[in-house]
């Protein structure tokens, strides 16, 4: 039988029933995944074990990321027809159900299985385990964030649009997020990586989707500019935090480049030339004759170390260089060895920047 045929079949069917014509099927263990298979019957394994593993294993790993169980059903919620593979046709067909007790299922058909779309294989899957109500982006940003190192590079991607201000508002973010190709892949990452965190997908599961109710939902705000302001805080945070301990990118590095200056202690105290901050070379020119350099030295020195925390071992050196540095300026050490210690410390944060580019020029 053609798949043309087959598939008019299950579309004129409004509950799930199968072909007579079906020889062979494969069922998870908890119920929720039937494959058919329509290919030589007498091949005992066919796509059915294959795709039933592959199925299987995606959806596990959206169980284990977001914290949604897996429990035994009566009847599947997805089932995937592997065709005969006859045919050029390479796409994977959705067909989303509703039984007459309620129940959702959804049907995948693939014409041609073995040349099939895993990324839209891998879509559909995911929506048949987290509901039809939820946008494209939001499935792309679940598979996104099934691996560490790609949830990492999305937070990683979207601080620096946020450190540069090319992040849109918060709030029109969440109502027109669409799915995304290459470097903008990371936005949909990164929304879905906070709904991770807050564990609210499964709200998000339950009735008609909306992008204001997620705003809602992640910043515990009702105000638009509010809205924008706790996606703001929230940013600072992780701008804070280790996302890879021993592990520094590129934003990291630039993040600690931005914080080597010298500020006032007192808001409205000027430092240097009616200024209320310096460089850390403006501060080798004061020659230990200017007492509120000195102090502010003092201060960033205990502060430096601590940027560095748990960022890797060339940056950790760079800062302990620097720290000694500042230490320097705050104890009116000469100039030339202060000019000395700051040379060492620059040489040794250009080399962590160094290490960063090869190991970015190796992944790709």
């Amino acid at each position: 039988m053609r798949f043309a045929n087959v598939l008019f079949f299950l579309a004129a069917s409004s509950a799930f029933a199968e072909p007579a014509i079906a020889p062979k099927a494969a069922v998870s263990t908890d119920g929720f995944i039937r494959v058919v298979a329509y290919d030589d019957a007498r091949d005992e394994v066919g796509f059915r074990l294959p795709i039933l593993a592959f199925a299987g294993k995606v959806i596990d790993a959206v169980s284990a990321t977001f914290e949604l169980k897996r429990a035994k059903v009566k009847e599947p919620g997805l089932v995937i027809y592997a065709m005969e593979g006859r045919t050029n046709d390479t796409r994977v067909l959705l067909q989303p159900e509703t039984r007459k007790n309620g129940s959702r299922v959804m049907k995948i058909f693939l014409p041609s299985p073995g040349y099939s779309s895993l990324e839209e294989l891998r879509m559909g899957i995911v929506r048949s385990f987290v509901g039809p109500n939820l946008p494209d982006w939001i499935l792309q940003g679940i598979l996104r964030c099934l691996d560490a190192d790609t949830r990492r590079a999305d937070q990683r991607f979207v601080l620096t649009l946020w450190s540069s201000g090319r992040l849109p508002f918060f709030p029109a973010l969440c109502a027109d997020m669409r799915v995304a190709k290459g470097s903008a892949a990371a936005l949909p990452g990164y929304l879905v990586g906070w709904i991770r965190e807050k564990k609210l997908i499964s709200r998000l599961m339950d009735g008609e989707w909306d992008g204001k109710r997620l705003a809602e939902l992640l910043t515990d705000e009702t105000e638009p500019a509010l809205q924008d302001r706790a996606s703001d805080e929230h940013l600072a945070r992780l701008a804070r935090s280790v996302l890879e301990p021993g592990e520094c990118g590129i934003f990291e590095l630039d993040m600690f480049s931005s914080r080597l200056f010298l500020y006032s202690p007192y808001f409205s105290v000027k430092m240097l030339d009616g200024r209320a901050m310096c460089s850390f070379r403006e501060a080798l020119d004061t020659n230990g004759s200017n007492l509120m350099v000195r102090a502010a030295a003092f201060l960033k020195a205990h502060e430096v170390p601590l940027y560095a925390i748990g960022r890797g071992d060339e940056l950790q050196a760079a800062a302990a260089a620097y720290e000694r540095f500042l230490l320097g300026v705050a104890a009116g050490e000469d100039r030339a060895k202060l000019e000395d210690m700051l040379n060492t410390a620059d040489a040794r944060l250009e080399v962590a920047y160094e290490k960063r580019r090869k190991d970015d020029n190796r992944q790709r």
